[in-house]
């Protein structure tokens, strides 16, 4: 049975589920074989039983994708919307079934594949993809509504194109594509009874083309060639004398895939003394396949043999002439749409893609001019320099716009190509062949990508693109005029709360109130943009006075301090920060003012928040050295200028060191150590934290184990976590893969992270300590008491060690309120579990205390400062030669300068 590909499958119908995939392929595989037995004229019983089959795996493949969507879009309208989609499309394929009675079986069945074929390419290119992206960002930890926005917007633009696209190209191959295949079905049979008549009524002569010969099958199986003309020369590379007697040198130049077919037709065509008709294949090592067609008439001989006289012809060219055929007969109707004129541009033919996309049928169009398309957009100039490429190049291809039979413009990319004489010595021009497509949907989404490159999608605010190219602008304007121009940049206080506290959707909520608000208090020259999270520029141009920008920033300050209320109902206050700058006083370009304002809106929020400030040269001055720090630490990072210290940890009542911090310092080369408040900060700003952090864990990993292979004691050694390293690094795969490449054991290193750390996303975090855990690292929780932590979130920590912050112990024994916190902690860490360390003891007293109290572990300058790693190696030497632990009785004076990485 010849195969009919109404769908062929490719990679851009896998949705990226695999289970979903699989079924996708069977369907489109039942559908195919559906298609193959329709063209083949199959019976009806087996047409039926084959399409039951399909609608039968069809409701399988339903159950099973909705189990799966089920999961994730559980109560969601998504999820009731696709299962409408299955019970419509089920109740569409039993009407049109239920229609045999009033129409043929194969008209239906072929309406029905038509549908099927349609359906099936837009639900798995549209549907399924836009709900399998959701499962797979949702799976990744993507939240469901962000999921389902980023779907949408990645369904849109180009994807949409695609589809549509796909669709067309589906629609043409499920009609065209079964219509072609009866065709030629038909006609090789009508050939065949044809030839079959012709060969009843004609021995085989000396004249017919090709190849004449005798083939002679004996009882015992011997065959020979009795007669063959000289053409046997040609096709079979033998003489006749060759297989006058022993034909089986033929064999050997026959296609392995032929071989026993040809063998069992002349098998057959013997027992029942019926023509042999057939198609096969020689194949030779030095020249290309070759299509043979043999057609030969048997009789019984006395001796019980049977001898065929017949022919032999080279059917290769029209092989190939049936392959081109259909490939162009395919080509012509996908999905672009194609006309032909002759040579005085009247249409003589069309495709089902020019009729979709102009409305003009065929009859309609052919006899006419393409000028029936015409927009009257487009000046004779246009179509002069069109008709000078067509001349010159014997082609033209751009955009145009053209009419459809409604009168609607749309655009769409033309190519027209000039078809010449190819045996005319003058060359003249027999064709124009036009092909074209709607290109609606393209320019569609230009515009909306666009919009997405111009405007924030949330807030329907220009974004910090065309702030710039608006600012570039103005401030040429200001140049050429005289005048003036002011950024006021804004930072909403509180938002963050209200965002972790009542979720993403309030928070979107009441940055478009914000947003709303803003706009408001504007003039018609001024412009606000969002810029990213809770940050807003306004730009004023055309200020009379440096006061006019304070004047809007006051009534800002006013109208947001004022009560939101959100979706959810929940009365919301809010404040916000601005910082302001000046052109031209405070800057020359995009980048200079909005630096500038930027450190003033620092300067607004040191100064209690809720307030504007404008930029100083002090701040200019701050900026630059900030700027060239940024710019030093980089090198130092490069240039390996970073050192690892480390700070003994003391269990209280053995007085022994069974630990140490890792903390980082800057040895730079012209101005020696440089404290970590100076670079720390700056680090976490740009995201060098990230680099740093991983350089401080892999070394302080590589140093103990080069401690253990020396034969020092097995200590903890705590790496300091940066809240960066959570939200943006995979600290769970860089702690495996560090501690791989050092060998240092897992149960010897200590993660430190803050509270407000820890308090970001908890869910995420809780799953991230849990996964460290499983690793065998131990977790504790740094500067403890600063925070907003509370019992009912610790509790869910899976940590080992509180480290109470040093500011409750430097005022041990003198301030009453300090010690009861720090007695609170310690009690409060032992009934969770959890070894308590307190950090910066510095004097005997506030050591008696803690150990009073029962505190585990400290450090501090009481024992020793930050160390070098040899320092430090140096002192666990002595105390393993000194098993005698005496307290000790100096204490340092200096300022204690911690490091949190």
């Amino acid at each position: 049975m010849d195969s009919v590909e109404v769908f062929p499958w490719n990679k851009n119908f896998e949705v990226g589920v695999p289970l979903i995939d699989e079924q996708h392929q069977r369907l489109v595989e039942l559908l195919n074989a559906l298609a193959s037995h329709l063209a083949n004229q199959s019976d009806m019983p087996t047409l039926t039983n084959f399409f039951n089959d399909l609608v039968e795996y069809t409701i399988y493949h339903f159950q099973a994708e909705e189990t799966i969507w089920h999961t994730v879009f559980s109560e969601d309208a998504w999820e009731a919307s696709h299962i409408d989609d299955h019970s419509r499309f089920l109740t569409k394929v039993n009407m049109m079934m239920e229609a045999q009675s009033i129409r043929s079986s194969d008209q239906t069945i072929e309406e029905v594949l038509g549908f099927l074929t349609q359906w099936l390419a837009f639900h798995i290119l549209d549907t399924d993809m836009r709900m399998a992206k959701v499962v797979l960002a949702v799976q990744s930890g993507v939240p469901l509504m962000q999921a389902k926005e980023q779907a949408d917007q990645e369904m849109s633009g180009g994807m949409r194109v695609l589809i549509e696209t796909m669709i067309s190209m589906y629609d043409a191959l499920s009609s065209r594509t079964i219509q072609l295949a009866k065709e030629v079905i038909e006609r090789q049979k009508a050939e065949q009874i044809s030839q079959e008549a012709f060969e009843r009524l004609q021995k085989i002569s000396s004249q017919v083309p090709g190849m004449v010969f005798q083939f002679q099958l004996f009882p015992d199986g011997r065959f020979r060639i009795p007669y063959a003309n000289e053409a046997i020369h040609a096709i079979y590379r033998v003489s006749p004398e060759d297989v006058s007697e022993d034909a089986s040198k033929i064999f050997s130049a026959l296609h392995p895939d032929d071989l026993e077919n040809f063998k069992a037709s002349f098998r057959v065509s013997a027992q029942d003394l019926t023509p042999w008709c057939q198609e096969f294949r020689l194949q030779f090592d030095d020249a290309p396949l070759c299509w043979l067609f043999g057609n030969a008439l048997p009789q019984r001989q006395t001796d019980g043999s049977v001898l065929w006289h017949g022919f032999i012809t080279d059917i290769t060219q029209q092989k190939q002439d049936e392959v081109d055929l259909r490939i162009a007969a395919t080509a012509f109707e996908l999905q672009n749409a194609m006309l032909i004129t002759d040579a005085d541009k009247v249409i003589l033919k069309v495709n089902q893609a020019f009729t979709r996309i102009t409305g003009y049928s065929a009859e309609e169009a052919i006899g006419k001019t393409p000028h029936m398309l015409s927009s009257g957009r487009h000046d004779k100039a246009f179509f002069a320099a069109m008709w000078d490429s067509i001349n010159r190049t014997d082609a033209w291809q751009g955009e145009i716009w053209n009419r459809r039979k409604n009168g609607q413009l749309y655009p769409e990319w033309l190519i027209i190509t000039a078809v010449r004489e190819p045996y005319d010595m003058s060359r003249k021009i027999n064709n124009y062949v036009a092909s074209f497509s709607d290109i609606s949907s393209r320019k569609a989404a230009e515009e909306e990508i666009k919009q997405l490159a111009f405007y924030d999608p949330l807030t329907q605010l220009p974004n910090r693109r065309l702030l710039q190219e608006r600012l570039k602008h103005s401030i040429e304007m200001d140049r050429r005029e005289g005048k003036r121009l002011a950024l006021l940049m804004l930072d909403l206080d509180r938002f963050k709360a209200v965002n972790d506290s009542l979720g993403h959707l309030a928070g979107d909520d009441l940055l478009q109130q914000v947003a709303a608000r803003i706009s408001s208090r504007l003039r018609d020259v001024d412009m606000v943009a969002r810029l990213g999270g809770d940050e807003f520029i306004v730009l004023m141009e055309n200020i009379a006075h440096p006061e006019d920008p304070a004047r809007l920033a006051e009534e800002i300050i006013s109208i947001l301090n004022k009560p939101f209320q959100l979706n959810q109902n929940n009365d919301v206050q809010i404040g916000v920060s601005i910082g302001i700058s000046l052109h031209p006083e405070h800057g020359s370009d995009y980048d200079e003012l909005l630096s500038c304002a930027d450190a003033a809106l620092y300067q607004a929020k040191d100064q209690g928040r809720g307030c504007y400030a404008y930029f100083s040269e002090d701040l200019t001055l701050a900026s630059r050295k900030r700027i060239a720090l940024e710019s030093r630490l980089r090198h130092a990072i490069e240039q390996h200028e970073l050192r690892v210290f480390y700070q003994p940890q003391v269990d209280i009542l053995s007085g022994r060191i069974v630990g140490a911090e890792a903390l980082v310092r800057w040895q730079d080369p012209q101005e020696g150590l440089i404290p970590p408040s100076r670079f720390i900060p700056i680090a976490e700003e740009t995201g060098l934290i990230l680099e740093i952090g991983e350089w401080v864990m892999r070394e302080t990993c590589r140093q103990g184990r080069r401690w253990l292979d020396q034969g020092l004691p097995p200590l903890t050694l705590a790496v300091n976590v940066s809240p960066h390293q959570f939200r943006r690094g995979d600290i769970s795969a860089l702690v495996a893969t560090v501690l791989n490449e050092t060998g240092f054991p897992a149960e010897c290193l200590e993660l430190e992270m803050t509270e407000s750390g820890l308090m970001e996303n908890l869910d995420n975090v809780i799953e991230l300590l849990n996964k460290l855990r499983g690793q065998g690292i131990r977790l504790a929780i740094d500067d403890f008491g600063t925070g907003f932590s509370s019992l009912a979130y610790l509790k869910h920590f899976p940590l080992d060690v509180l480290k109470i912050d040093k500011s409750f112990i430097d005022d041990i024994p003198h301030i009453k309120d300090d010690m009861e916190i720090a007695a609170t902690i310690i009690a409060m860490g032992h009934i969770l579990g959890f070894k308590v360390l307190a950090e910066g003891v510095e004097t005997p007293e506030q050591l008696e205390f803690l150990l009073e109290k029962g505190c585990d572990i400290y450090q501090g300058y009481l024992k020793n400062p930050p160390l070098s790693a040899d320092a430090f190696a140096n002192i666990l030497i002595n105390q393993m030669l000194n098993n005698n632990y005496q307290k000790p009785t100096t204490a340092f004076n200096h300022q204690v300068v911690k490091l949190a990485v």
